[in-house]
């Protein structure tokens, strides 16, 4: 009896462990320790008339071409490791890839992680960084647009703002 008791506790903390999801925090401290990655921080990055994202790390890497590939898959399986109820914007090409997820940090404010890549460039960025819910419904009602030769995920109009990615071949 105690052997299937630990059978069945083994298995529970299995299935349960799957559900785990990837933090915004882990995607991007695992993203941004890949060998040749650079990180650069700022204070704060406006994104609306009334919203930045604050406390900005970026971490950037421009790889050559045959490494590009390798970059590519380990940003599309961490983005496929972050829970899907948390993007707030995304496209992905099969060239350029760009999202934005978010997840409540407390007491308003928001994780925010922004996962950006061209494979025909090999140029990858992944930024965390905090903001409030006008930030976040600034990056859910930007505008993409995108083709075979660009890639663009900009600000409303109305606020006035630049592109907020922007990625040419």
């Amino acid at each position: 009896m105690k052997k299937i008791f630990i059978s069945i506790a083994a298995i529970a903390a299995t299935t349960f462990a799957s559900f785990a999801d990837t933090s915004l925090s882990e995607a991007y401290n695992a993203l941004s320790g890949m060998t040749g990655m650079s990180e650069k921080s700022v204070s704060a990055i406006q994104i609306s008339p009334d919203a930045s994202i604050k406390n900005v790390k970026t971490a950037t890497v421009s790889s050559a071409s045959e490494n590009a590939q390798e970059y590519r898959d380990k940003f599309i399986y961490m983005m496929e490791n972050l829970p899907v109820r948390n993007m707030v914007i995304g496209a992905n090409n099969q060239r350029e890839l760009a999202a934005v997820y978010s997840s409540p940090a407390g007491g308003g404010l928001y994780n925010i992680l922004i996962v950006t890549g061209n494979t025909l460039e090999g140029n990858f960025a992944v930024s965390y960084g905090q903001t409030n819910s006008a930030g976040v419904n600034a990056i859910r009602n930007s505008q993409v647009s995108m083709d075979s030769q660009e890639l663009v995920v900009s600000s409303s109009p109305e606020a006035g703002t630049n592109n907020f990615v922007s990625m040419n071949n």
